[in-house]
């Protein structure tokens, strides 16, 4: 994945033409009349004004493409209007979208040439607007003017966005390219489940009355199947025995088919490759930064948590008499929580993690969360109006997914187990909160409700957290695989053997591992100390700040920390320098999968480099590493030469092929016996 957004932002870089061209077709499309609604425009320009952020793009031709197809979709869109008059309406697609038209008329009649300027940025009336103009008589060069002015001002409202989330992007870049991949993934992520969900419900809302019926109408012709359905979708059909049969027979069958799915034969063949792809793939992917807010959600997952928040919740319902939905919500918990326990022992598939303990297949965490917050959600949805009840399904659905999605990126599922206890979890909550929907129950207080199980949420959250947090943190984190190596065998050839770069999408070639060490930090801390060298200081809110400084000091800029093979520096110094300096020489240390036989110290692999002020970001300067590696590690070597308890060597990598200045020399420094 680091390679495909290398090669992005490479190609990118090598064809502006092409990707400017790109751009006025997407501003042109948005802008086209009906047409408008399908496209994604604003999301693509966000893209495009993150690329700009990187450098990858210019600004300027970007903003007059943007502006120039918005300007020619909306004289396309006039001249449609203009030359069909009132028969638009009666044309394709137009007939189909009598509503809109209509909507669009209406507007325009109240708000005249205001409506071209104001519809601009409003996403349902920009592509129909112009076209209404047009039908309505506008004279050409009145809407002209109009138009440009609003396109010239659009534009940058929906590229200055995207810069700003670049400019951040490019900060979070320079501590790890592989946070920038999962940021962008994660925004993309949510982009596209709220999408997905407010798409089910508005193509399922309209169909999903009719098809009850029918399918309850054709149960009438079945006497055998005609309790089941009915219980399940006729308001006037008792459903406690109808219900308690149905559920026994889905839940056999449900089990048989995770059952079948999980096989070896098939979870061998088809699943197997998929599991380990993408195991490996976010394994690789993985920040120290991202670890800790994964394993926020995945407690958010937790059993014990979930089972106060029902408890709590049933426990309320109960009080204020709401029997009906509380009962429901427990009986759709027990059916998905003994099916998925029943599954785990049967299948007993292991984890992809040997140190977390427990069956793998299917993901608890996901079929749990999706039971108790799905259910919540479809409590509340059903007592707000149809035009909010993605609200809820949306916050909810968020929440599930990213609970899901932590327990596949810490590697305490495979990602089909957290496939199986989606579609367990979905399965129940439909089939249950149906017969819940269908039969008449008194209006919930949702608010109550809301309030009470938010409470419980953020007060056992915070509890959980604050005491199991840290261990939790620990069992999850990559485990290092250690190797001995004498010290002759490291000086002489064993170094080579250590990753000749840095380990990262930001790292690439183009930031090698120069300096190796062997022994004690404390020991090499000291001697740097002495030598006035300094620990680097904490980033924090504060010297944040000075980030936004218009001629920064780059005394002033905080030193970004760096991640190294999803790593955190562990040493991390910087040398003493002239306040009128240019640049600042830090040295980095990370430890590496070798120690040292007999004293076992382990070996500790790093960066020494210049940094500079980059300030190519608007609005941003920070710190960044130069190109020439051979200055810093000659200043690192002077401090560590001819000093007690310390001995030095210079090696020689192979000729680099990255473009920078170093020639692939690497400083070895380890403790002796004093």
């Amino acid at each position: 994945m680091d390679e495909l957004l290398q090669t992005l932002l490479d190609w990118v870089a090598l064809h502006p033409y092409a990707f400017n061209t790109a751009v006025f077709c997407i501003s042109l499309m948005e802008s086209l009349v009906v047409l408008g609604l399908l496209i994604p425009g604003a999301a693509m320009l966000f893209g495009a004004g993150a690329l700009i952020a990187t450098g990858a793009l210019p600004l300027y031709p970007i903003l007059f493409w943007t502006i120039a197809g918005a300007i020619t979709g909306d004289f396309l869109s006039y001249f449609l209007g203009h030359h069909y008059h009132q028969r638009l309406r009666v044309m394709w697609p137009f007939r189909r979208y009598p509503e809109l038209v209509n909507n669009g008329v209406d507007y325009f009649v109240h708000h005249g040439g205001k409506s071209i300027f104001m519809a601009r940025f409003i996403g349902p009336l920009r592509p129909i607007i112009p076209a209404i103009a047009g039908m309505m008589n506008m004279t050409t060069g009145r809407f002209l003017l109009i138009d440009i002015i609003a396109c010239i001002l659009w534009a940058p409202v929906y590229i200055l966005p995207g810069m700003v989330f670049g400019a951040s992007l490019g900060l979070a870049a320079e501590v790890a390219g592989r946070l920038v991949v999962l940021l962008v993934a994660l925004t993309g992520f949510a982009w596209l489940g709220v999408w997905l969900i407010n798409s089910l419900i508005r193509i399922l809302r309209p169909h999903a009355a009719s098809l009850t019926n029918r399918v309850l109408h054709w149960s009438r012709n079945h006497p055998h199947i005609q309790p089941l359905a009915g219980s399940l979708l006729d308001p006037d059909h008792p459903e406690a025995r109808g219900l308690a049969i149905l559920s026994m027979l889905m839940f056999i069958t449900l089990w048989l088919l995770l059952l079948l799915i999980s096989s070896e034969l098939l979870h061998g063949q088809l699943l197997s490759g998929i599991d380990a792809y993408i195991f490996h793939t976010l394994d690789q992917l993985r920040t120290p930064w991202f670890d800790s807010v994964m394993v926020f959600f995945t407690g958010l997952g937790n059993q014990r948590l979930l089972a106060v928040v029902l408890a709590g919740g049933v426990a309320w319902l109960l009080w204020q008499g709401r029997t009906q939905a509380a009962v429901h919500w427990l009986i759709t918990y027990l059916c998905a929580g003994l099916l998925t326990w029943i599954l785990k022992v049967t299948t007993a598939i292991e984890r992809p993690l040997e140190s977390i303990a427990g069956h793998s297949f299917p993901s608890a965490h996901t079929s749990m969360s999706l039971v108790v917050y799905g259910f919540l959600a479809l409590l509340i949805a059903r007592e707000l109006p149809l035009a909010r009840r993605w609200l809820p399904y949306s916050a909810a659905g968020m929440l599930i997914l990213l609970i899901a999605l932590s327990r596949v990126y810490l590697g305490a599922h495979w990602f089909s187990d957290v496939l199986a206890g989606l579609s367990l979890g979905i399965f129940w909550v439909t089939l249950i909160g149906i017969a819940y929907d269908r039969h008449r129950a008194p209006v919930l207080p949702v608010r109550q409700l809301l309030l009470v199980t938010g409470v419980l949420l953020l007060v056992v959250g915070s509890w959980q957290t604050r005491q199991h947090f840290s261990r939790e943190l620990a069992l999850y984190e990559p485990r290092i695989q250690m190797q001995s190596i004498m010290q002759a065998d490291w000086v002489k050839a064993g170094w080579e053997s250590l990753p000749a770069y840095r380990v990262d999408l930001e790292g690439g070639h183009s930031q090698p591992i120069n300096f190796q060490w062997g022994g004690s930090l404390a020991t090499l801390q000291l001697v740097l100390i002495k030598q006035g060298w300094q620990p680097a200081p904490t980033l924090s809110p504060v010297s944040a700040m000075n980030w936004l400084a218009p001629e920064p000091d780059i005394n002033t800029l905080p030193v970004l920390p760096e991640v190294h093979d999803g790593q955190h520096q562990t040493l991390f110094m910087i040398a003493p320098h002239a306040a009128d300096e240019e640049l600042l020489t830090v040295v980095r240390l990370w430890p590496s999968n070798r120690r040292l036989a007999g004293s076992g110290s382990t070996i500790w692999m790093g960066k020494v480099a210049s940094l500079y002020v980059e300030n190519r970001l608007p609005l941003v300067s920070y710190l960044r590493s130069r190109n020439d590696y051979v200055a810093p590690l000659e200043k690192l070597l002077s401090a560590l030469q001819n000093r007690a308890s310390i001995e030095t060597r210079s090696v020689l990598r192979a000729e680099p092929e990255a473009d920078i200045y170093w020639q692939g020399q690497v400083l070895l420094a380890w403790e002796t016996a004093s």
